[in-house]
């Protein structure tokens, strides 16, 4: 069974997220966190160390942050009891604090992500380019996906009933034009993600019903059966975004089946 947030978590994301002024309701984030480098030789982004990591936290931590951080010089000051109780952390002793704290720093100095600084009493936290290196952030102007408030406000909370696989499977599927490919198998040189992670991502993904696959057979006759299954995704509602030009590329194919 899928637990559900606390209404005052709910209610404080509403509020912060309201208090954005974000006009499209959703959060730009570039590309490069999910993947860097050439299309030809490409480098996984900072993403792939939150999971292998197990970092849940900063990376919830991270989409929140990128969400309200919306106007020069993209920093955000809160308190971090404020932050605890917006990732799920209000009922701690401390109100969250500790483990902000704590992942605040990892994504500074583990990261590079963010940078730090004290206003006063609380942390001012500024965005820091996504590619991870620890360049200055400036709004993207091509090469983003952009996440929208639904994974925060929707009735199926996704920030809380999402695995980390299935965030970061989320995040990727974003990134793509669709409709896209995704072999798996190609998980640890394009995303640094095992075969086996993408795969229960991608998967949870379509349980839920935000996601869509198809599949065609095509000729190969370099396969045992002179045929391979090529598989292409689809976001859905609320996550899909605008169709690309249709390839008309001819490709032979034995037969188109359904999802």
């Amino acid at each position: 069974m899928i637990s559900t947030p606390s209404p005052d978590q709910s209610a404080t994301l509403a509020e912060l997220l309201a208090a954005s002024g974000r006009k499209k309701a959703s959060a730009p984030i570039r590309r490069d966190f999910v993947q860097r480098g050439t299309q030809t030789k490409p480098v996984p982004g900072p993403l792939q160390l939150m999971v292998q990591r197990h970092d849940e936290t900063a990376l919830d931590l991270y989409l929140l942050f990128m969400a309200l951080a919306s106007g020069e010089p993209w920093d955000v000051t809160r308190d971090a009891r404020i932050w605890g109780r917006a990732i799920g952390h209000g009922q701690d002793a401390d109100g969250g604090a500790s483990i902000v704290s704590k992942a605040w720093r990892r994504l500074d100095e583990t990261y590079h992500l963010v940078q730090r600084e004290r206003s006063g009493r609380l942390s001012r936290v500024t965005a820091l380019h996504e590619d991870g290196q620890g360049g200055e952030y400036t709004y993207p102007a091509e090469g983003y996906l952009r996440l929208s408030f639904e994974y925060w406000l929707a009735d199926d909370a996704w920030h809380h009933t999402l695995s980390l696989p299935g965030k970061a499977s989320l995040l990727i599927a974003l990134s793509l034009k669709p409709p896209f490919k995704l072999p798996t198998e190609r998980g640890p040189a394009w995303y640094g993600l095992s075969a086996d992670t993408l795969d229960r991502g991608l998967r949870e993904l379509r349980d839920r019903d935000v996601l869509s696959r198809t599949y065609r057979e095509v000729t190969n006759w370099l396969s045992p059966t002179g045929k391979t299954t090529e598989y292409t995704f689809r976001l859905k509602r609320p996550f899909a975004r605008p169709s690309a030009k249709p390839d008309t590329t001819a490709r032979p194919h034995l037969s188109v089946v359904g999802e």
